[in-house]
């Protein structure tokens, strides 16, 4: 029997080291697989594939809460399905759920719902805000990075000092034009 612990993020700022890092402490041999990817299809998560592709009969995943697995019930159902047809165990650290006994799949089956929920409701919320924001005329949309921006500065310093197209400097700035000309745009920059 192997332990297996999987530690994800949805984004690539935040960081798996302490999902890791605590259930290390309780599960000292296992071996980690650390994630930084969105929840939001088990598919285009490569290192929670190979963790499934790894795992075989009486070994077991770890994982802190049931959302670093996924928040779509009908996925989520589906996967510990398959897993108790491999024989694979999960535990899940902060309901202390082993999804091997029937107790355990019947708060699994109703905490992924939860999940799901909790997930559009925070959708839900975004939106309104958002649709908030813009009717107050403050909706700036998504923010570009630092690296965005001094990208698009360099690609304007390119077009204005060393007289390249649009297309080469963004081009040759590692930007797309879509993202130069949003620049532009939005700092209200004609050249």
């Amino acid at each position: 029997m192997t332990d297996y612990i999987y530690s994800r993020v949805s984004t690539k700022e935040q960081n798996t080291q302490s999902q890791a890092n605590e259930l290390l402490e309780l599960y000292p041999n296992a071996i980690v697989f650390e994630e930084k990817k969105s929840a939001k299809a088990m598919v285009d998560r490569p290192v929670f594939q190979e963790l499934l592709a790894t795992v075989k009969a009486d070994d077991r995943i770890i994982v802190r809460e049931l959302s670093r697995i996924g928040r779509n019930t009908k996925q989520v159902l589906e996967l510990f399905e398959e897993l108790e047809a491999k024989k694979v165990a999960v535990h899940i650290k902060e309901m202390d759920l082993d999804s091997t006994t029937a107790t355990g799949k019947m708060v699994l089956t109703v905490m992924a719902s939860v999940s799901q929920m909790e997930r559009e409701l925070l959708l839900e919320r975004q939106r309104a805000g958002i649709e908030e924001a813009k009717q107050a005329g403050k909706y700036k949309g998504k923010q570009q990075s630092i690296k965005t921006i001094k990208a698009c500065d360099e690609a304007i310093n390119l077009i204005t000092k060393m007289g390249y197209s649009k297309m080469k400097a963004a081009k040759a700035s590692g930007i797309s034009i879509a993202t130069l000309y949003r620049y532009l745009s939005a700092e209200n920059i004609t050249i």
